[in-house]
């Protein structure tokens, strides 16, 4: 009796922009501090994200900081949800 795997399809990258993903690590580090707690999600604590990754990846555009804010308070969402 011969047992076949399903076939694997290879999934289809939906990322604009892949070259934010090897920066996603160092940001979700520095700005779990700042964000770690979704009770505190206001605008102060947003600039001072913004600001923190300014400085940290000065190559980066204003909408790139953006993108980067807003996967790191998704992520820190999405683990608060699920314990």
């Amino acid at each position: 009796m011969e047992i076949h795997a399903p076939a694997l399809r290879a999934r289809k990258e939906r990322r604009r922009n892949l070259a934010l993903r090897q920066h996603f690590e160092t940001a979700q580090a520095l700005l779990k501090p700042l964000l770690g707690d979704p009770n505190n999600h206001n605008g102060t604590a947003f600039y001072r994200a913004m600001n923190t990754l300014q400085k940290t990846f000065p190559n980066l555009s204003v909408s790139e900081i953006e993108a980067l804010v807003a996967a790191v308070v998704r992520s820190v969402q999405t683990r608060a949800s699920n314990p």
